[in-house]
Protein backbone atom coordinates (compact mmCIF):
# COMPACT_ATOMS: atom_id res chain seq x y z
CA UNK A 1 0.00 0.00 0.00
CA UNK A 2 1.34 3.29 -1.25
CA UNK A 3 1.81 5.66 2.19
CA UNK A 4 3.59 8.73 0.56
CA UNK A 5 2.89 9.65 -3.01
CA UNK A 6 6.49 11.70 -3.66
CA UNK A 7 9.91 10.51 -3.32
CA UNK A 8 10.80 14.27 -1.54
CA UNK A 9 7.80 13.54 0.67
CA UNK A 10 9.69 9.87 1.13
CA UNK A 11 13.07 11.44 1.98
CA UNK A 12 11.39 14.03 4.55
CA UNK A 13 10.40 11.48 6.19
CA UNK A 14 13.73 9.54 6.35
CA UNK A 15 14.96 12.74 7.40
CA UNK A 16 13.09 13.52 10.55
CA UNK A 17 13.32 10.26 11.13
CA UNK A 18 17.21 10.45 11.49
CA UNK A 19 16.69 13.28 14.04
CA UNK A 20 15.15 11.37 16.09
CA UNK A 21 16.91 8.44 16.34
CA UNK A 22 18.91 9.57 19.02
CA UNK A 23 16.54 11.19 21.02
CA UNK A 24 16.05 10.85 24.79
CA UNK A 25 12.73 11.72 26.56
CA UNK A 26 12.50 15.06 26.90
CA UNK A 27 14.89 16.77 30.07
CA UNK A 28 17.26 19.05 28.48
CA UNK A 29 15.04 20.52 26.29
CA UNK A 30 11.35 20.92 27.51
CA UNK A 31 8.53 21.41 24.68
CA UNK A 32 6.03 23.45 26.93
CA UNK A 33 3.35 24.57 24.04
CA UNK A 34 2.58 23.78 20.65
CA UNK A 35 -0.26 25.28 18.15
CA UNK A 36 0.05 24.01 14.80
CA UNK A 37 -2.22 23.62 11.79
CA UNK A 38 -1.81 22.04 7.92
CA UNK A 39 -3.62 21.27 5.16
CA UNK A 40 -3.95 17.67 4.02
CA UNK A 41 -3.79 17.15 0.38
CA UNK A 42 -4.91 13.96 -0.83
CA UNK A 43 -1.81 13.32 -2.32
CA UNK A 44 0.04 13.13 1.38
CA UNK A 45 -2.32 10.98 3.01
CA UNK A 46 -2.72 7.56 3.52
CA UNK A 47 -4.87 6.44 0.26
CA UNK A 48 -7.63 5.31 2.51
CA UNK A 49 -8.23 9.20 3.72
CA UNK A 50 -10.23 9.45 0.62
CA UNK A 51 -13.18 6.66 0.78
CA UNK A 52 -14.26 7.16 4.16
CA UNK A 53 -14.44 11.32 3.52
CA UNK A 54 -18.36 12.25 2.86
CA UNK A 55 -19.10 11.76 -0.65
CA UNK A 56 -20.93 15.66 -0.98
CA UNK A 57 -17.43 17.02 0.06
CA UNK A 58 -15.16 14.55 -1.95
CA UNK A 59 -15.81 16.17 -5.38
CA UNK A 60 -15.26 19.68 -3.85
CA UNK A 61 -11.61 18.43 -2.50
CA UNK A 62 -10.70 16.58 -5.26
CA UNK A 63 -11.50 19.69 -7.52
CA UNK A 64 -9.69 22.16 -4.84
CA UNK A 65 -12.55 23.90 -3.94
CA UNK A 66 -11.95 23.01 -0.54
CA UNK A 67 -9.20 21.70 1.97
CA UNK A 68 -8.73 19.64 5.12
CA UNK A 69 -7.00 20.99 7.84
CA UNK A 70 -6.00 19.66 10.69
CA UNK A 71 -5.30 21.76 14.20
CA UNK A 72 -3.01 20.23 16.71
CA UNK A 73 -3.25 21.62 19.97
CA UNK A 74 -1.03 20.37 22.81
CA UNK A 75 -1.77 20.28 26.54
CA UNK A 76 1.50 19.59 28.43
CA UNK A 77 -0.50 19.61 31.86
CA UNK A 78 -2.77 16.90 30.64
CA UNK A 79 -0.36 15.08 28.46
CA UNK A 80 -2.82 15.80 25.64
CA UNK A 81 -2.41 16.09 22.03
CA UNK A 82 -5.87 16.83 20.32
CA UNK A 83 -6.15 17.17 16.43
CA UNK A 84 -9.49 18.39 14.94
CA UNK A 85 -9.72 17.52 11.30
CA UNK A 86 -12.47 20.30 9.58
CA UNK A 87 -12.78 21.93 6.04
CA UNK A 88 -12.43 25.34 4.95
CA UNK A 89 -12.52 27.17 1.21
CA UNK A 90 -9.16 27.09 -0.55
CA UNK A 91 -6.94 29.76 0.33
CA UNK A 92 -9.19 31.46 2.94
CA UNK A 93 -7.47 32.75 6.63
CA UNK A 94 -6.95 30.46 9.00
CA UNK A 95 -9.34 30.35 12.16
CA UNK A 96 -7.68 31.94 15.33
CA UNK A 97 -10.09 29.57 16.86
CA UNK A 98 -11.98 27.11 16.57
CA UNK A 99 -15.37 28.29 17.92
CA UNK A 100 -15.21 30.31 14.54
CA UNK A 101 -15.53 27.00 12.41
CA UNK A 102 -18.95 26.42 11.32
CA UNK A 103 -20.07 23.08 13.10
CA UNK A 104 -21.13 21.82 9.58
CA UNK A 105 -16.91 21.53 8.57
CA UNK A 106 -15.39 19.52 11.45
CA UNK A 107 -14.80 15.89 10.35
CA UNK A 108 -12.91 14.25 13.02
CA UNK A 109 -10.92 14.87 16.92
CA UNK A 110 -8.54 12.80 17.69
CA UNK A 111 -7.06 12.66 21.27
CA UNK A 112 -3.30 11.48 21.74
CA UNK A 113 -2.69 10.61 25.65
CA UNK A 114 0.85 11.23 25.64
CA UNK A 115 3.34 8.24 27.23
CA UNK A 116 6.88 10.01 25.92
CA UNK A 117 7.84 13.40 24.14
CA UNK A 118 11.33 13.36 22.64
CA UNK A 119 13.04 16.67 21.79
CA UNK A 120 16.04 17.19 19.69
CA UNK A 121 17.94 20.67 18.40
CA UNK A 122 15.67 20.60 15.34
CA UNK A 123 12.56 17.68 15.78
CA UNK A 124 10.06 16.71 18.17
CA UNK A 125 7.70 13.81 18.99
CA UNK A 126 4.86 12.56 20.35
CA UNK A 127 4.65 8.95 21.31
CA UNK A 128 1.04 7.80 22.81
CA UNK A 129 -2.07 5.61 22.90
CA UNK A 130 -5.37 7.26 20.65
CA UNK A 131 -7.79 8.26 23.52
CA UNK A 132 -10.46 9.77 22.28
CA UNK A 133 -11.51 9.17 18.31
CA UNK A 134 -14.73 11.41 17.44
CA UNK A 135 -14.53 9.10 13.52
CA UNK A 136 -12.20 7.87 11.36
CA UNK A 137 -10.33 9.14 8.55
CA UNK A 138 -7.32 6.54 8.08
CA UNK A 139 -9.18 3.65 6.95
CA UNK A 140 -9.64 1.76 10.35
CA UNK A 141 -13.43 1.01 12.30
CA UNK A 142 -11.87 2.62 15.46
CA UNK A 143 -8.50 3.92 16.61
CA UNK A 144 -9.70 4.03 20.20
CA UNK A 145 -6.31 2.55 22.25
CA UNK A 146 -4.37 2.40 18.71
CA UNK A 147 -0.62 3.12 19.53
CA UNK A 148 -0.15 6.52 17.71
CA UNK A 149 3.03 9.07 16.74
CA UNK A 150 3.11 12.64 15.83
CA UNK A 151 6.72 14.04 14.51
CA UNK A 152 7.92 17.16 12.91
CA UNK A 153 10.81 19.37 12.39
CA UNK A 154 11.63 22.90 13.56
CA UNK A 155 13.89 25.39 12.42
CA UNK A 156 16.44 28.19 14.69
CA UNK A 157 14.55 30.84 13.47
CA UNK A 158 12.57 33.27 15.50
CA UNK A 159 9.94 32.10 15.93
CA UNK A 160 10.85 28.54 15.18
CA UNK A 161 9.20 27.50 11.31
CA UNK A 162 7.47 23.46 11.20
CA UNK A 163 8.11 21.52 8.53
CA UNK A 164 7.90 17.51 7.82
CA UNK A 165 5.37 16.52 10.36
CA UNK A 166 4.06 12.87 10.05
CA UNK A 167 1.25 11.14 12.18
CA UNK A 168 1.07 7.56 12.54
CA UNK A 169 -1.48 5.52 13.62
CA UNK A 170 -0.56 1.78 14.54
CA UNK A 171 2.66 1.72 12.71
CA UNK A 172 1.30 3.47 9.64
CA UNK A 173 1.95 6.82 8.47
CA UNK A 174 -1.05 8.12 7.86
CA UNK A 175 -0.42 11.60 7.07
CA UNK A 176 2.74 13.74 5.68
CA UNK A 177 2.84 16.92 4.92
CA UNK A 178 6.48 19.24 4.24
CA UNK A 179 5.14 22.33 6.13
CA UNK A 180 2.93 23.65 8.59
CA UNK A 181 1.97 26.91 10.40
CA UNK A 182 1.26 27.32 14.12
CA UNK A 183 3.49 28.34 17.41
CA UNK A 184 6.19 26.32 19.73
CA UNK A 185 7.67 27.02 22.88
CA UNK A 186 11.26 24.99 23.47
CA UNK A 187 13.07 26.07 26.38
CA UNK A 188 15.68 24.78 29.06
CA UNK A 189 14.58 23.67 32.50
CA UNK A 190 14.68 26.39 35.05
CA UNK A 191 17.00 25.94 37.49
CA UNK A 192 15.77 28.06 40.12
CA UNK A 193 13.70 30.35 41.65
CA UNK A 194 10.53 28.06 42.07
CA UNK A 195 7.39 29.54 40.37
CA UNK A 196 9.27 32.52 39.32
CA UNK A 197 11.92 30.98 36.72
CA UNK A 198 15.19 32.06 38.84
CA UNK A 199 13.55 35.87 39.20
CA UNK A 200 13.18 36.26 42.43
CA UNK A 201 9.39 36.49 41.18
CA UNK A 202 7.12 33.50 42.49
CA UNK A 203 3.65 33.39 41.30
CA UNK A 204 0.76 31.85 43.00
CA UNK A 205 -2.71 31.18 41.31
CA UNK A 206 -5.95 29.90 43.65
CA UNK A 207 -3.03 28.21 45.86
CA UNK A 208 -0.93 26.80 43.21
CA UNK A 209 2.62 27.98 42.89
CA UNK A 210 4.60 27.27 39.74
CA UNK A 211 4.95 28.50 35.98
CA UNK A 212 2.83 25.56 34.68
CA UNK A 213 -0.50 25.21 35.95
CA UNK A 214 -3.82 23.34 35.21
CA UNK A 215 -7.79 24.16 36.75
CA UNK A 216 -10.70 22.33 35.24
CA UNK A 217 -14.59 24.02 35.57
CA UNK A 218 -17.70 22.78 34.84
CA UNK A 219 -19.03 26.08 34.51
CA UNK A 220 -18.28 28.92 31.71
CA UNK A 221 -16.98 30.99 34.61
CA UNK A 222 -14.16 31.49 37.59
CA UNK A 223 -12.20 33.45 38.93
CA UNK A 224 -8.14 33.87 39.02
CA UNK A 225 -6.62 34.73 42.22
CA UNK A 226 -2.93 35.78 41.79
CA UNK A 227 -2.88 38.14 44.75
CA UNK A 228 -0.81 35.63 47.00
CA UNK A 229 1.62 35.79 44.39
CA UNK A 230 5.33 37.33 46.36
CA UNK A 231 9.08 38.43 45.21
CA UNK A 232 12.03 38.71 47.32
CA UNK A 233 12.54 42.48 46.04
CA UNK A 234 10.53 44.71 48.06
CA UNK A 235 7.89 46.88 46.27
CA UNK A 236 4.66 45.94 44.71
CA UNK A 237 3.81 43.77 42.06
CA UNK A 238 1.86 44.38 38.91
CA UNK A 239 -0.18 41.80 36.66
CA UNK A 240 -0.46 41.24 33.09
CA UNK A 241 -3.22 38.67 31.28
CA UNK A 242 -3.02 37.84 28.17
CA UNK A 243 -4.71 34.95 25.75
CA UNK A 244 -2.14 33.41 23.27
CA UNK A 245 -2.30 33.43 19.90
CA UNK A 246 -4.69 29.69 18.82
CA UNK A 247 -5.93 29.59 22.28
CA UNK A 248 -10.26 29.61 22.43
CA UNK A 249 -11.62 32.83 23.04
CA UNK A 250 -12.10 34.32 26.62
CA UNK A 251 -13.26 37.21 28.67
CA UNK A 252 -10.97 38.81 30.87
CA UNK A 253 -11.96 41.19 33.36
CA UNK A 254 -11.05 42.51 36.73
CA UNK A 255 -14.01 43.40 39.29
CA UNK A 256 -12.97 46.23 41.10
CA UNK A 257 -10.13 47.18 39.33
CA UNK A 258 -7.53 44.94 41.16
CA UNK A 259 -5.46 43.03 38.73
CA UNK A 260 -4.34 40.37 40.66
CA UNK A 261 -7.67 38.82 40.67
CA UNK A 262 -9.43 37.98 36.97
CA UNK A 263 -12.76 36.98 36.42
CA UNK A 264 -12.58 34.84 33.24
CA UNK A 265 -15.69 33.70 31.05
CA UNK A 266 -14.99 31.11 28.49
CA UNK A 267 -17.23 32.17 25.90
CA UNK A 268 -16.01 29.11 23.20
CA UNK A 269 -17.69 26.81 24.89
CA UNK A 270 -16.32 23.72 26.22
CA UNK A 271 -12.65 23.64 25.37
CA UNK A 272 -8.87 23.88 26.39
CA UNK A 273 -7.85 27.20 27.27
CA UNK A 274 -4.57 28.96 27.94
CA UNK A 275 -4.22 32.05 30.08
CA UNK A 276 -0.39 33.70 30.18
CA UNK A 277 0.17 35.85 33.25
CA UNK A 278 2.83 37.53 33.74
CA UNK A 279 4.08 38.85 37.20
CA UNK A 280 6.33 42.07 37.03
CA UNK A 281 8.14 43.24 41.25
CA UNK A 282 9.19 47.19 41.48
CA UNK A 283 12.67 46.55 39.82
CA UNK A 284 11.66 45.07 36.71
CA UNK A 285 11.93 40.92 37.64
CA UNK A 286 9.18 39.49 36.12
CA UNK A 287 7.68 35.91 36.03
CA UNK A 288 5.16 34.55 33.48
CA UNK A 289 2.77 31.34 34.36
CA UNK A 290 0.85 29.54 31.49
CA UNK A 291 -2.47 28.55 33.11
CA UNK A 292 -4.83 25.65 30.97
CA UNK A 293 -7.99 25.75 31.98
CA UNK A 294 -9.98 22.60 30.87
CA UNK A 295 -14.03 23.59 30.49
CA UNK A 296 -15.70 19.96 31.28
Amino acid sequence: MKLLRSIGGALSVALILGLLAFAAPAGAQTLNSLTMERVLVLSSAHSTLTPNLPASLLGSVTSGALEIHEQTNYNPQASLLTSTFFVMPAGSTLPTSLSTVPATSFLATLALSIDKTYVTSGAVQFVGTISQSSAPLFGSASYQGAPATLSFGYTKDTPPKIHDVIESIAGVAVAYTGAATGTLSITQPSTGGGGGGGTGVTITVNGTTGTMQSFQTTVNQLTLDASASTSTNAGALTYTWSIPQGSPSAGISFPGGKTAVAFVQLSSGKQTYIINLTVTDATGAAATSTITIVFL
